[in-house]
């Protein structure tokens, strides 16, 4: 039997390994369904911020005018976007853990309920801007009392 370099050891199979390879990695991590699980994912998060895109949307095309809806659809498409580049970033973050081989954690369990949060919270700014009755009267000064008793015929 040949003699064997002083940092090489066998391996399982019977041949020769360097002692200075990487850890070993577990396979099941690296399987194809775990790559498409993280795009289903990432598809979803996707789905939600269009729709929520959408909405906003939505109501600056067919909410009237005003700077109310125009606050509404602000608040919807700043949450659209918001939701659009954490989706992207955890679906490269957990990507990057695939290729590694991680193990832990996969579940986000405080965005979701931010999300929620966030909706509930547009759709009562969105209410409460709709429904909003402006207690503020204009003072009347000459020139308005002109201009709105312009075409009156005088008595």
């Amino acid at each position: 039997m040949p003699a064997q370099p002083a940092d090489s050891t066998r391996d399982s199979t019977g041949g020769q390994s360097s002692a200075r390879t990487s850890p070993p990695v577990d396979f099941k991590l690296l399987r194809p369904k775990n790559y498409f699980a993280n795009e289903r994912t990432f598809i979803g998060w996707l789905q939600l911020a269009i729709t929520m895109g959408g909405l906003g949307l939505a109501l600056l095309n067919f909410g009237g005018s005003g700077i109310r809806i125009r606050i509404s659809a602000f608040i919807f498409e700043t949450g659209a976007l918001a939701l659009i580049v954490y989706a992207y970033i955890m679906f490269w973050n957990r990507a990057e853990r695939l290729r590694r081989g991680e193990r832990g954690t996969w579940d986000d369990r405080f965005v979701p309920v931010v999300v929620v949060i966030f909706f509930i919270f547009a759709t009562a700014i969105n209410f409460g801007l709709t429904f909003h009755k402006k207690a503020y009267t204009p003072p009347v000064d000459n020139l308005s009392v002109i201009t709105m008793s312009w075409g009156q015929k005088s008595r």
